[in-house]
């Protein structure tokens, strides 16, 4: 039986669910109504301002998107250099770096709110780039429409032709988005709470992910 890596396993890809949907939330109800996630919404949103005349408020939706990109791009760098890195895994290096950037967001106050959500938008770039797979299966643990759609194909595949392996795949995209809306619940009350320090639960998450990844392979 071949060994799935810990990065894959359910119990992590729990974690990084759970920090998507409180990524997303936090930013869009403390940090000036922006999708740290949703690169979509915030395209649309921008295109809209620009409709509108209001160019100034565009560059906050602008802001977003090449953060994400800059993220997607600082994990292919740290990945192809992996074999420099001996100390530890090459993911837990990104991690890392996620858990000292969410904390940094943390003490950022609101009139840095544009400073704030490119730090979001590009850790939600590292993870998106660097955690693309639950259990050998793609799958997104920063956003839900890919997730929605493949889920669906696979849940109607398996009960049209009795592949319960299909059926299985389909549950594990379900569950992945219940688990993203718990984050997005969790952030909205610690929001409440907490205002600009909420984020260090989203750090919390990610110091979990970081030690269990000492482990190279799930049990």
């Amino acid at each position: 039986m071949n060994k799935r890596q810990i990065s894959e396993s359910i119990k992590v890809g729990i974690f990084l669910a759970l920090s998507g949907g409180f990524m997303d939330a936090y930013s869009y109800i403390n940090r000036g109504k922006v999708f740290a996630n949703a690169e979509t919404g915030n395209i649309i949103l921008m295109a809209l301002k620009v409709c509108e005349g209001k160019f100034f408020e565009a560059v906050n939706y602008l802001i977003p998107i090449i953060s994400f990109a800059v993220g997607v791009a600082i994990c292919e760098i740290i990945k192809y250099r992996k074999e420099r890195i001996n100390m530890i895994h090459w993911r837990q290096i990104l991690v890392l770096f996620e858990i000292f950037a969410f904390i940094a967001v943390g003490f950022l106050p609101q009139e840095m709110n544009r400073v704030a959500n490119s730090i979001i938008s590009m850790i939600s770039g590292i993870q998106f780039a660097t955690f693309p797979k639950i259990r050998g299966t793609a799958m997104a643990t920063t956003m839900c429409t890919g997730n929605l759609k493949t889920g669906t194909q696979n849940m109607y595949r398996g009960i049209k032709t009795g592949d319960r392996s299909a059926i299985e795949k389909g549950l594990y995209y379900y569950v992945c988005i219940l688990v993203f809306i718990a984050g997005t619940t969790i952030g909205y009350f610690a929001v409440k709470l907490m205002a600009e320090k909420a984020i260090f639960l989203a750090a919390l998450a990610m110091i979990n992910i970081f030690i269990m990844m000492f482990k190279e392979f799930e049990d």
